[in-house]
């Protein structure tokens, strides 16, 4: 017969049992859905951040994969530095909505023929005090670094932020200025 008093003794066993569940759940995505994506949200920072950052298990199975192209021929910052920014673009919306971005990170500027653009650049023409903007699928610009106002649960990137945000449009959500912390309010580090 199995003792199940050890795990009444075990200080965080809540935490423990949410992360096999959560290893479960992507490892099922994977054999599942496929993983075709180098750029996808690698298993450890995933576990990381659903169970420091949120305190709970994303609730969305399957995950819903979007193509996106990632065009970088403009942009001023190494490249090296957007790996860690479109990881946490990733991790936002995987962790509220069971959405992640199949990402093909390029340098030239033609647009998918089916899925979303991004364009990094250092500055945006059209607006220039604007972080980012979104005028359709194919066209969503954002500024290499963004000027963001505070939250009481920041994002780590201004510009993973800024891009999460204009990714939300692009998914069909509009601006939401009733919370510091939302992912939809302008200019600010909420996600």
């Amino acid at each position: 017969m199995l003792n199940l008093n050890i795990f009444k003794s075990a200080p965080n066993i809540y935490k423990y049992l949410k992360i096999v569940i959560l290893l479960f759940r992507l490892v099922a995505s994977i054999l599942i859905l496929g993983h075709t994506s180098s750029e996808a949200i690698e298993l450890e920072k995933a576990i990381q951040l659903v169970t420091t950052s949120t305190n709970k298990m994303p609730s969305y199975f399957p995950v819903y994969r979007i193509p996106l192209r990632v065009h970088l021929g403009k942009t001023e910052r190494r490249r090296l530095e957007f790996r860690e920014i479109l990881d946490e673009i990733n991790s936002i919306w995987w962790s509220q909505a069971g959405i992640c971005f199949e990402l093909e990170v390029v340098k030239h500027d033609e647009p998918l023929d089916k899925g979303i653009d991004v364009w990094f650049m250092p500055a945006l023409r059209e607006f220039a005090r604007t972080n980012g903007y979104y005028h359709g699928d194919h066209e969503i610009y954002v500024r290499d670094t963004p000027i963001l106002g505070p939250a009481v649960h920041p994002a780590h990137s201004p510009t993973a932020r800024t891009t999460a945000h204009e990714l939300g449009h692009a998914l069909g959500l509009h601006h939401r200025q009733n919370s510091d912390d939302n992912l939809m309010r302008s200019k600010t580090f909420g996600w």
